[in-house]
Parts: C-alpha cells; structure tokens; sequence
C-alpha cells in the first residue's frame, strides 16, 4: 500500500482530471466522435454541479486506488483507470454507450504501463496473465453478445475486456472478481429496474458502465 500523503495526492489530481472527465463526459452524445469541448478546463458543457459532482468521484476513486496499489509504473495505469472509469460510466447513464476512444484508451495506457514494469521487473508472468483476463473476459461476453442480439453492445464487450486485463495484472482471482462483482452488480440492479418498471411498456435498458466500473473498483479494493 502507498502511504496516505501519496493517496492525498493522487486524490488531488484526481479531482483535478474530473473537471475535463466531466467536459468529456457531459459533452458526448449519443453518436459521433469524444472530443474535448473549447471550454474543457471549467468543465464545459456540464453544469457546475455535474464537474463538482464528477471530480468528487474522480477524487474518491482516485485516492483509494492510490491506498491500495504499490508505488510504482503500475500505479498510474489504476489511476488512469478510474478517472477515466468515472467518465465512461457518466457517458453510459446519459447515452447508453462506452465510446471506443476511452476504452481503448485504457487498453493502450494499461498495456503500455504493464510492458514497462514488466521489463524493468523482467517478469512477464502478470503482463501474460492480464493479457489472457482480458482476451478471456472479452471472448466471453463476445459470445454472449452474439448469442442474445440486443442484450449487450460492443462497448460493453471491450469494457469488460479491459477491466479484466487491468484487473489480470492483480491476479487471476482479481481479474474473476471484477468480472463476476460487475456482472453480478447490473444483473441486481435490472432486476429491481424491471419490477418496478412492471407496467412500463417501454421499460429502458439499464447501463451496464456504472456496474462494471464499480466491480473493477471493488476488485482492486479487496485484491489489496
């Protein structure tokens, strides 16, 4: 564990990354490209409560990645990981949609983070396990995907991937615990939607971000 100055710390930055996660977040729509608004450092065009609301969350999830993870590269990939986390589960309430920009973000700057401490460490062992989590995990919900057309959208697939990978570095039983606690989470939380929501013909999908991100950070709390 890191101590509590450096958690501080990475709290900080944390909420300081939530005001442009915020621009981000409430600027994408339900199609077209992720772009940074021209007004991105005060947040644009979310409302002063949403960047508030937003940096809260990145700073929470930030500094309890930052209690729980060693001191080292692989630090930063967790830390990317739940700005950015707290972003796309923003973008999955408000569009129904996890943008490939951001998750495939993830991917690259957990790939990257993991080669470099694999080579300074020179053990590939957890950069191999991550990397079979995450193609794993993606081949699974791939498959659930194709099997029930409408239940699962693409950007959940890679999501899922990208939390097992990050979570693979962990190890194997990280890795299932964030997949399961995710899945387990918004299976929970459409069941209680759908009772409630009996009479309602149109009865909306439920997103699955929110769930999925708060799996991975569940995960990581208890790999610790």
């Amino acid at each position: 564990m890191t101590n509590g100055v450096t958690a501080i710390g990475l709290g900080l930055a944390g909420a300081m990354a939530g005001v442009p996660i915020a621009a981000v977040a409430y600027g994408t729509g339900e199609s077209g490209p992720v772009r940074l608004s021209a007004g991105w450092w005060t947040g644009s065009p979310a409302r002063p409560t949403e960047v508030i609301v937003t940096a809260l969350l990145a700073a929470t999830a930030a500094a309890v990645t930052g209690v729980v993870i060693p001191l080292g590269v692989t630090l930063l990939a967790y830390w990317l990981f739940a700005v950015v986390g707290v972003g796309l589960a923003i973008i999955d309430v408000r569009c129904r949609r996890l943008p490939h920009r951001l998750t495939g973000s993830l991917w690259v700057a957990s790939g990257l983070l993991f080669i470099i401490a694999s080579l300074a460490g020179s053990d590939v062992g957890p950069l191999l396990r991550a990397a079979c989590a995450g193609i794993a995990a993606a081949a699974i919900m791939l498959t659930i995907a194709l099997a029930l057309p409408g239940q699962l959208g693409l950007g959940d697939v890679v999501f899922v991937g990208v939390i097992a990978f990050n979570l693979g570095w962990l190890g194997w039983h990280t890795a299932m615990l964030g997949f399961l606690a995710g899945l387990l989470l918004h299976g929970t939380i459409a069941s209680v939607a759908r009772i409630r929501r009996s009479n309602d013909v149109k009865n909306p999908s439920i997103p699955m971000g929110p769930a999925l991100a708060a799996g991975w950070a569940l995960a990581v709390v208890i790999a610790a």
